[in-house]
């Protein structure tokens, strides 16, 4: 900095009939000092490694990311004083010639994400999914908050610190109350529906999430996801016996497309792989492929994000996708 103003001094001396071109290179020097000045203060106050805290309890603090030659070279919560003083090499120069202050420290969060039966055997699987990738995930249930809790650590073998539990019955709440869990979301996601031959399988299936996504479309969310099931199913022997369930997945998909067109994904898997622990599952068809739901959650989450489109029909297009 000393060098900068000593070169400002003799520029200043060497030119004295330009009054005008001394001011802008004064002028232009300050507005370069104040930058980095600013610069540093930013990357001091966000990276970790500038911390008063120990490594062990850093956790919260805003790591920096910085590329050399073209790998990544960071420790996940820390950056050293030499790779953070060698930020100031890359500042393009329409930051050095502004005054404007640079942000201290970046907003946390990426967004919120609401999920309806987030605590599920699928639900569980995508809200932890959302989670690791820094989305703030709000589950829906008709289960209370420690219910659904419970349930998601005997899915995962753990619980999920990050997710937002609400105790809400989507099939009987106001479409007003449904909105405003959705208000201010990224996405909707539903994984809700009735097991093939339980009771009220229709509805519970249909009419549930037609109410669902125009509660999230009254709630300007732009995404929605929804998870049907396989056409090949559908239209399989198997609809004679499970009519009313596969009559109530076609209106929840007719549904959601007549809400959102083509900002919506459908994903429509045949058998999935496991369950909830404790929960009685029919037998899919013989001969059908099972599909894990890992995969079904990476394509869930991908459609949210605005990743994925349209509809993706049988566990092969899933596996397909994810592979």
């Amino acid at each position: 900095l000393d060098a900068i103003w000593v070169w400002a001094e003799k520029s200043k001396q060497s030119t004295p009939s330009c009054p005008s071109i001394h001011d802008f290179q004064t002028s232009t020097m300050k507005a370069i000092v104040q930058t980095y000045v600013l610069a540093a203060t930013a990357i001091f106050s966000s990276c970790s490694a500038f911390s008063i805290h120990s490594r062990t309890a850093v956790r919260s603090d805003v790591s920096c990311h910085v590329k050399h030659d073209g790998h990544d070279d960071y420790d996940a919560r820390h950056l050293s004083r030499r790779s953070a003083i060698s930020i100031f090499s890359l500042l393009p120069m329409s930051i050095l010639v502004s005054s404007n202050p640079l942000p201290a420290k970046a907003e946390s969060g990426k967004g919120k994400v609401v999920v309806l039966g987030g605590a599920g055997w699928i639900g569980a699987h995508v809200s932890s999914n959302l989670e690791k990738q820094g989305y703030q995930v709000v589950s829906i249930s008709r289960s209370t908050s420690e219910v659904q809790t419970e349930r998601t650590k005997s899915i995962l073998g753990t619980t999920i610190p990050g997710v937002e539990y609400v105790s809400l019955d989507a099939s009987a709440a106001s479409i007003e109350d449904l909105a405003s869990t959705m208000k201010d979301s990224l996405a909707v996601i539903s994984c809700v529906g009735i097991a093939p031959g339980s009771p009220n399988q229709k509805d519970g299936n249909g009419l549930v999430n037609s109410r669902i996504a125009k509660a999230a479309k009254s709630a300007g969310v732009p995404k929605f996801v929804y998870i049907g099931v396989a056409s090949s199913l559908a239209n399989s022997p198997a609809k004679f016996l499970l009519g009313d369930y596969f009559k109530g997945k076609d209106e929840a998909e007719k549904s959601v497309v007549q809400e959102f067109g083509e900002e919506a994904l459908i994903i429509k898997p045949a058998i999935v792989a496991g369950g909830t622990p404790g929960e009685i599952r029919p037998p899919g068809p013989p001969g059908v492929k099972p599909v894990g739901v890992e995969a079904i959650a990476k394509v869930v989450v991908a459609g949210a994000l605005g990743e994925l489109k349209g509809k993706i029909d049988g566990n092969d297009a899933i596996v397909a996708v994810v592979s």
